[in-house]
């Protein structure tokens, strides 16, 4: 009887670096009767999963390749990790990946590991700021790249933090023995870690060592580009524009306020999810204390980043420096002029916007001909 491990997620809940410890100890799993298949060098085979935009709306369809993949294996026993499994949502696509499943093997344990929203859209949005073309990894193309640590309320948002609507879904198509819900917290992992905990799900004494795979972002490299693609600056200026992103690494997050406004949005699915797959005594699924975060957030562009940010962007090396930095700032001051700022709020950021300006206002003084200079000189003897 032939069993498949099949792993879909979530994004950001430790994919890659279990991917990537099971990848480079593929021999230690075979060792105890597990045969690892992947796709990509580092272990994920999310690529068994096309994502593309139609109208406006994104849509995830599953390819060949997973069939390809699976066809490959020959062990009693494998295991497949691919997060982009987590994108489908429509019944014929997930009976699709249950019927190519079947084909090959008998028995199916789907694994999944969920992440409280709002924490889970940072760490997303986040993976978004790495890149220098807009729209092409899959976090660009869920989130886009408005300003601030959270994204805006469409459809495919709504959906893909839906989190009971979709495995409620893939329950009823590959059964509800097959589907295992786990809580992506340092207190609900057995181990501490996702590795040790996925490696309980299998059973039997494996000993793989965990591997950390640091996908973290500061605040400039986040803020600048999501901003500067939302701007449509090109890929090549971009690149020019990321070493001096990189020398910051100051830590991004939201409000509280924002942060748990986000979180509430799901609350529903959340209660669902609570009586159904993730007890908690909040009754929400995950944990509602927000205390973690700060009472102001740090995830807009202020006219003091602005100023501060301005001698690298003009010694950057790219095309009209002085260009790019007027329209950050224009579009800063269209942001002030949205919104009601305090005083005192209002007063700084107008004094940096001036200190902005002031770095490099220059005015032409008139020169006198050279002839009248001459003139002068010989009346004057000087």
């Amino acid at each position: 009887m032939r069993t498949l491990y099949l792993h879909i997620g979530f994004h950001k809940t430790g994919s890659s670096s279990l991917q990537l410890a099971m990848k480079e100890q593929e021999q230690a799993l075979s060792e105890a009767g597990y045969e690892f298949l992947s796709l990509g060098k580092k272990g994920n085979s999310s690529g068994c999963v096309e994502v593309s935009s139609c109208t406006g709306q994104l849509r995830f369809q599953l390819n060949t390749r997973l069939d390809e993949l699976l066809a490959s294996s020959s062990g009693e026993k494998a295991i497949i990790s691919a997060e982009h499994l987590c994108f489908l949502h429509q019944r014929e696509s997930v009976e699709l990946v249950q019927r190519t499943c079947a084909k090959y093997f008998d028995k199916v344990n789907v694994i999944v590991y969920l992440r409280r929203q709002d924490l889970q859209a940072i760490s997303f949005k986040k993976q978004g700021a790495r890149g220098a073309v807009a729209y092409r990894s899959s976090s660009s193309k869920l989130f886009g790249h408005s300003e601030g640590a959270f994204p805006a309320f469409t459809k495919d948002i709504e959906t893909y933090y839906d989190y009971f609507s979709k495995l409620i879904l893939w329950e009823s198509v590959f059964g509800k023995a097959a589907l295992s819900v786990r809580s992506f917290t340092r207190e609900a992992l057995q181990g501490g870690d996702i590795v040790s905990d996925f490696l309980a799900l299998l059973g039997g004494n494996i000993d793989i060592s965990g591997r950390r795979v640091n996908e973290g972002v500061g605040r400039r490299e986040f803020l600048l580009t999501h901003k500067l693609l939302e701007l449509g600056v090109a890929e090549s200026e971009l690149l020019k524009l990321k070493p001096m992103m990189l020398e910051e690494n100051t830590r991004l997050v939201p409000s509280e306020k924002d942060a748990q406004s986000f979180f509430m949005h799901f609350s529903d699915s959340n209660r669902q999810l609570n009586d159904h797959f993730l007890k908690n005594q909040s009754g929400l699924a995950f944990d509602s204390d927000f205390s973690g975060y700060p009472e102001w957030g740090n995830d807009r562009i202020t006219a003091q980043d602005l100023f501060s940010w301005s001698p690298q962007i003009l010694a950057s090396g790219i095309q009209k420096p002085e260009g790019l930095r007027d329209a950050l700032l224009a579009d800063r001051i269209r942001q002030i002029r949205s919104k009601s700022l305090s005083g005192e709020v209002l007063n700084s950021e107008l004094e940096y916007l001036e200190k902005c300006l002031s770095a490099t206002a220059c005015v032409s003084k008139g020169r006198q001909p050279w002839y009248r200079w001459l003139k002068k000189k010989k009346a004057t003897g000087r």
